[in-house]
Formats: C-alpha cells, structure tokens, sequence
C-alpha cells in the first residue's frame, strides 16, 4: 500500500499542477453531470490559462529574482541561512511518507466534511495539499512519527477549508468570484495572521483615507495610473535600485508592465473554463444538500490578476530584503531567495482585507513577512536536516542552513512545529483547541460579514 501511494505522490508531482488540476476540473464536471465534450472543454480551457498564467508569472519569478539577487548583493547581508524556494519544498514534501498519503486522505477528508455540513468548500486544488504534507513532514521529523505527521496534515487540510469558508464572503466580493473559495493553506495562512493588524490599520483615518488602490489612483493620475503604467514604473524603479544596466531597467519595466496586461486575461479565460463547473457543483449540491451552498476551492493562483495584488507583490521584493535585514539584531538570519518571486502569493489574500490599498497592503505583507523570517531560521535546522536526509540537495557555499520562506513562513508550519515538541497527549489536546477555534472563527466571524465587514471595495465610476 506504500509503495502504490509513493508511485502515486511521485507521479502527480512529476506531472505538476498544470495537469492534475485541469484533470480533476474534467473528471469532476462529469461526476456533476456535466456533458462529456463540455467537462474536457473546461479541463482544457483551465489548462490553457493556467499555461498563460505559469508564462506570466515565470517571466515575472525571473526578474524578481535577478532584482532580489542584486538587492541582496547590493546590501552586503550576511545572512546565513538560504530560502530554497517552494519548487524544491514541494518536490521534497511530496517525496515523505506524509506526502504519499496527503492527497487520498485530504479527498476523503473533504468529502466526509461536506457531507457533514462542517464545510461549504469542495477543494479541486489537491496538488496544493504539498502545503499540508510539509507541514506534516516537519511533525514527523521532530516526533519521529510518521502516524503524528499524517494526524498533523490531515488537521492542517481541515483548517485549510475552514479557512477558506471564512474568507470567502470577503475574497468573493472584491474580486467578483461568486462561488469560489481558496483552501491555497501559504496565501490563507498569510491572511490569517494579517487580519488584527488589517483590523487596526483601518482604524487609522489617515490610512484608510489615502485610498492608494489601482482604480483611485487611476482616476487620479488619468492614463498614468492605468496597471500597465504602474507596472512600467515599479519594474523601472526596483531594476534601478538593483543598479541594472539602463537597457535592463527598461526592459525590466517593459515585462513587468506585460505582466500587469497579461495575467488578468489569463485569469479570465481560467473563470471561462470554470464557472460551468462551478455552476453544476452548485446544482449537484443543491439537490443532495437541501439546498446547502458551497463553493469550489482553488489556487490562490487565480486572484493574481489583481492590479492591486500584482503592484503590492512587486513592492514586497525589496520590502522583504529590508525586513530581514532590520531584523537581523532580533534573531533573523534567513536571506530571501527564491520565494521573492512569490511576493504575489503573500498579497493575493491581503489585498481585500485593505480594500486593495497598495500601501496598506505591502505594510501587512512586511509584517506577515517579518514575523515569518524569524520562524523560517528556527524552522532552519529541521528543514535542513530533511534535505540532507532526503539527499536532495547540498548546501551552497557560504552558507550554513536551508529554510522555506512560502511555508516556514506561515503560522500553521512555525505553531504545529513547536507544539508537536511537547507530549503527544498535550500536542493533541493543543491542535484540537486550534481546529474548533478555527471552525468556530469561521461560522461565527466570516470576513466581510461579521469581520472587516466595513472595509468597502472602491466603487467604479
């Protein structure tokens, strides 16, 4: 049975999102009843955005990771412990005991939640439940228990949906997504710690009332605040601090501005491909769950094309170089490497909790960030030690540790870490606390209902 449930890990990874996702949204439209020739065009109508929307950001992944190399250079930081970035940390989630299993039992899991009521969102995006395997990788590693690791994982995909219930009242109205949740545990987990300090920086008259989001700023700057514009001018700006050559600033600024273009479109043709889908769920659901409303959980992938989410993530690569630098006295020796490309991950899920201010929103990313980095270089040595066991990769010279700034970063990794070290009996009664707390949360505090229910999206006129 381990060895079928390795093959299975092994090759859904080797295949990657831009097959498995499309695959299910297929298989999933005909168990809904869909026609045949109508659930293969949505599967590959997904395919294809999510092609647009891979070349897109990996254009954008390559310039901010040269950007964020030169920052890094630029600064002289000396910090010692490397980000390997979530490619390498998905390979190696996946490749654990934890990670064989994660997708069979996150399936069933969602199934028997659903049909229990204790969750509206039926979660499509399973090769993000890496996110939930690393953390149990981490359990498993520090308790020596494989069992403890899979219990930790399966708890962190049931909060991942009870998170994506909270969120989505607020997520669904700013970015006019009706019917659609994100489980995405990296962006959610992000969101989660951001909310008391949204909460205050709303209460700030002066913050509120600056309305630095891309449709005030493009009524008032006319054409120059349209995205492509601000794309343009942060590309140019980040190139020139990182002393690029002119030519380089320009065409920095050029792909950036591309970017900005592009990846809304992609996402339209990715909701093209998924709103019948969403829309035989709904119907399927109704007729099995007295009329019970759910959603369809996806990657947080797909709130990217946000002007507000893309300009805020670009900001977040020298905001990020900076935070570790200042909190370096404090303990942080975690140098952000690969995942600054994920800048846009950090914010896609902050954005609404600010009304998309651009500012409000990179202020909350460099909080969510700096509490983050101090936990990435004490989650060091495990996840150092995972990787030389795993004989994946060697540690570059001149430095002396490997982290995971998309995942180590997250409240739900650093918690679960720390309290699998006390004994099993209290870890346990610990997590059950977090998992009604969060349940709980979600019923009775929904953003955009209950909670930040004032934070208004900005009216197009």
């Amino acid at each position: 049975m381990e060895s079928i449930l390795a093959s299975i890990g092994q090759l859904l990874n080797n295949l990657g999102s831009l097959i498995v996702l499309p695959i299910v949204i297929a298989l999933l439209g005909l168990i809904l009843g869909m026609k045949f020739t109508h659930a293969v065009r949505s599967g590959l109508t997904l395919a294809i955005a999510f092609i647009g929307i891979n070349l897109t950001v990996g254009l954008l992944g390559e310039k901010m990771s040269t950007i964020g190399s030169a920052f890094a250079e630029n600064t002289g930081t000396g910090l010692d412990v490397i980000d390997i970035g979530w490619p390498a940390a998905s390979a190696l989630a996946f490749n654990t005991a934890v990670g064989n299993a994660i997708i069979p039992l996150g399936i069933v899991l969602n199934i028997i939640l659903i049909l229990l009521g204790l969750t509206q969102t039926l979660d499509v995006d399973i090769w993000n439940f890496w996110h939930q395997a690393f953390i149990g990788a981490i359990v498993a590693y520090v308790t020596g228990s494989f069992g403890l690791g899979l219990v930790a994982a399966a708890i962190n995909v049931v909060m991942a949906l009870f998170l994506a219930d909270w969120s989505a009242p607020l997520i669904q109205r700013y970015f006019k997504l009706p019917g659609i949740s994100f489980p995405h545990l990296q962006s959610a987990g992000y969101m989660l710690l951001a909310v008391p300090f949204a909460w205050l920086l709303n209460k700030v008259p002066f913050l509120r009332n600056m309305h630095l989001d891309p449709d005030t700023l493009r009524k008032r700057l006319g054409i120059l605040g349209e995205p492509i514009f601000l794309g343009f001018f942060i590309g140019v700006i980040l190139a020139a601090f990182a002393r690029e050559a002119i030519a380089d600033i320009i065409l920095t600024g050029v792909n950036v501005a591309a970017v900005m273009m592009l990846i809304p479109r992609m996402v339209a043709i990715l909701m093209e491909g998924l709103t019948p889908v969403a829309e035989a769920a709904r119907k399927f659901m109704a007729k099995r769950t007295q009329g019970r409303s759910f959603n369809i959980g996806l990657d947080s992938a797909v709130l990217i094309g946000s002007p507000a989410v893309i300009a805020s993530g670009l900001l977040m690569v020298p905001v990020e170089i900076g935070m570790a630098l200042l909190l370096a006295p404090l303990g942080n020796r975690t140098l952000p490497f690969i995942d600054l490309a994920d800048g846009v991950f950090v914010t896609a899920m902050l954005a609404p909790l600010v009304a998309g201010d651009v500012l409000l929103t990179v202020i909350l990313g460099a909080i969510v960030m700096g509490i983050g980095m101090i936990f990435t270089t004490l989650l060091a040595p495990a996840v150092t030690d995972m990787i030389v066991t795993a004989g994946t990769l060697e540690v570059p010279a001149g430095y002396s540790l490997y982290t995971v700034m998309s995942d180590a970063a997250i409240p739900h990794s650093y918690i679960f870490y720390y309290v699998f070290q006390n004994p099993v009996v209290i870890a346990l009664l610990i997590s059950a606390v977090l998992l009604v707390g969060q349940y709980f949360l979600a019923k009775k505090f929904p953003l955009g209902e209950k909670l930040l229910a004032d934070v208004a999206v900005p009216e197009k006129k």
